[in-house]
């Protein structure tokens, strides 16, 4: 089973649907809500100021969430098509 860990926020509707499809499709995974205080909101920033998959999402202005981090190294920005790299 692959470790899961989601960023997001319950104020972004992108991340309110990826969490309700990952509960259906019986995915688990962690969550980091990146709105509820400092600390996380760091360790996101972390990520995307350091991983170059942001890169086009910071260009077009955007947040990046939901984000999916895979196996402490595979990084996914909104929920992938295949959800079987989640599993």
């Amino acid at each position: 089973m692959k470790k899961v860990i989601m960023y997001g926020s319950p104020m972004c509707g992108d991340c309110v649907e990826a969490k309700k499809v990952l509960e259906a499709e019986q995915i688990r995974y962690g969550y980091v809500d990146v709105t509820a205080g400092m600390a996380h909101l760091k360790k996101f920033l972390n990520l995307r100021d350091n991983r170059p998959e942001f890169d086009a999402v910071k260009a077009e202005g955007k947040i990046g969430i939901p984000c999916f981090v895979v196996d402490d190294k595979d990084l996914y920005i909104m929920l992938p098509e295949d959800l079987d790299v989640l599993r």
